[in-house]
């Protein structure tokens, strides 16, 4: 992340404690298709106040839809909301996003582990903070490893993952094109109809101006509840493992 990043002595960093929680429901409907409502609720602190549960910063409902008809891949589309509240002390504004995502992830699978790699597309659609529409594409880059612990019905797993993002954004809204950086890391396991995973994410996000860094960083946690008897097809169990902001 920080080879990607390369920050200009011109940018001021502003570290920022932050959370996120992510539930949602795996529904298979057939062999090669499944169905994921998933919500999440994004935390965060400010310059004066290191709580990272001290004030809402987004709240997003997403229904996926996974596609495991591809040997070896998986093809995920969605059309979420999400609703930004306003943070006092940053930049964070009050406004909704409607945001269109589709990606694929291709899956290497290896001797007590797999690796996997994760191309996504997204489309934002939302007000600037002068009132402006913007509709602004992003592509993510995601290079992500999984090493399974043991055979153990519960199915533990540590899981890593780095993601680059860059935008095409109007000028008229930002002039800069890398985005920001992603890091993740946690440890997943499966109890009952449950999948759980938990660990740490970090986020490097360049303002429009380009003049400040934000480095999110804290604790992140995802449930997963199996809705039917029949498991999720084994080809994005375990891969994609934390489908964030």
């Amino acid at each position: 992340m920080l080879i990607c990043l390369r920050i200009p002595q011109a940018q001021t960093i502003t570290p920022t404690p932050g959370f996120l929680q992510d539930l949602g429901v795996q529904i298979r409907v057939s062999e090669q298709f499944s169905f994921e409502p998933q919500f999440q609720l994004g935390l965060q602190g400010n310059s004066s106040n290191g709580n990272p549960f001290a004030y809402a910063h987004a709240l997003q409902f997403r229904p996926w839809i996974h596609y495991d008809g591809i040997p070896n891949a998986t093809i995920t589309g969605a059309a979420s909301y999400i609703y930004y509240f306003t943070v006092p002390g940053t930049s964070y504004y009050r406004h909704p996003e409607w945001r269109f995502t589709t990606f694929g992830t291709w899956k290497q699978r290896l001797k007590g582990g797999s690796l996997y790699q994760q191309l996504r597309f997204e489309l934002l659609n939302f007000r600037a903070s002068n009132g402006d529409v913007q509709h602004l594409p992003r592509l993510r880059v995601r290079f992500g490893q999984n090493l399974f612990l043991s055979e153990h019905p519960s199915k533990p797993y540590l899981g890593v993952y780095e993601e680059a993002i860059v935008q095409f954004p109007q000028r008229s809204y930002s002039k800069k094109h890398f985005q920001g950086a992603r890091f993740f890391a946690g440890c997943g396991f499966d109890f009952r109809r449950l999948n759980i995973l938990l660990g740490f994410r970090a986020e490097a996000e360049v303002s429009s101006s380009g003049s400040t860094v934000t480095l999110f960083y804290g604790p992140a946690f995802a449930i997963a509840y199996r809705l039917t008897h029949r498991e999720p097809n084994e080809k994005h169990q375990r891969t994609t493992a934390f489908k964030d902001f």
